[in-house]
């Protein structure tokens, strides 16, 4: 490996960890939110905590840092290696990301979700959050794989197999709680059947799984990441010190005198 081409690893390796850390950011809070919403649904048999989390005015920042840490985060991982199939996922990311983007300001001109899209605009956003948490899994898998954790293949094996039960649960969702009948755009049915409910509870578990184990991946790709960087970084550390003492011992050998020059200096004092 030349200079050059360590360098390049160096920084390949740092952006991929500056790219992990922002969505490890984005992820964790958002991640922590769904919990405590789920766990007062099915534990607390009631939906206070997530009535009391909806008007909590501290939360209004969760969404833009998640829209926004994960934007950075997948343009950061974008073109890092040459690999082709690591170049469309990160590519068709990015671009959910920049739709989520495009989502977001949409909310921010209706907050009350109160629009004739606003229901059918929610509804496709989820849509892309099961691709982007089967993405996520297949790019954290690959880089934790790559940098030696053999368990990461399987574990993002099992959350890609699982986000695809849940996005084809999802579907039915979908079909069940909107009116197809009445064209663009498209609104809820105005009675929701029963059965519907447990498939909507069924819905949000294998979300809130996907997402616990899509976070764990990010996180452990960004720590396994920050490892490496370190490594090489102290090995870099190492190279130049030896360097350094080999110029300096390069420098006081040219500065002593060869032994032909003391021999006559000896000579003529004699």
């Amino acid at each position: 490996m030349t200079e050059q081409r360590y360098d390049d690893y160096l920084r390949t390796y740092q952006l991929c960890r500056t790219g992990f850390l922002s969505l490890a950011v984005g992820l964790v809070p958002f991640a922590l939110l769904q919990v405590s919403i789920i766990v007062g649904q099915v534990l607390v048999g009631d939906r206070q905590i997530e009535i009391w989390l909806q008007q909590a005015t501290w939360l209004d920042w969760l969404p833009t840092l998640t829209t926004w840490s994960t934007l950075i985060g997948a343009t950061l991982l974008w073109g890092r290696w040459d690999n082709s199939s690591w170049q469309r996922r990160t590519s068709l990311l990015m671009t959910m990301c920049l739709i989520d983007v495009g989502i977001w300001f949409l909310d921010l001109g209706d907050p009350q979700g109160i629009g004739d899209w606003a229901w059918f605009r929610g509804r496709f956003g989820n849509a892309l959050g099961w691709a982007e948490v089967a993405l996520l899994a297949s790019l954290s898998g690959d880089f934790l794989t790559h940098l030696g954790v053999e368990q990461a293949e399987e574990s993002a094996k099992s959350t890609r197999s699982l986000a695809a039960s849940g996005a084809m649960i999802w579907l039915l969702l979908f079909c069940e709680t909107a009116n197809l009948r009445d064209g663009w755009p498209i609104k809820p049915n105005a009675q929701i059947p029963r059965q519907t409910l447990l498939l909507s509870l069924g819905t949000n578990l294998i979300w809130i799984i996907c997402l616990i184990q899509i976070t764990a991946l990010v996180v452990a790709a960004f720590r396994q990441s920050d490892h490496q960087v370190r490594d090489m970084e102290a090995d870099d550390r190492i190279r130049e010190d030896v360097l350094f003492s080999l110029t300096d011992a390069d420098v006081d050998s040219a500065d002593r005198p060869a032994p032909a020059e003391r021999a006559g200096s000896r000579d003529s004092g004699a």
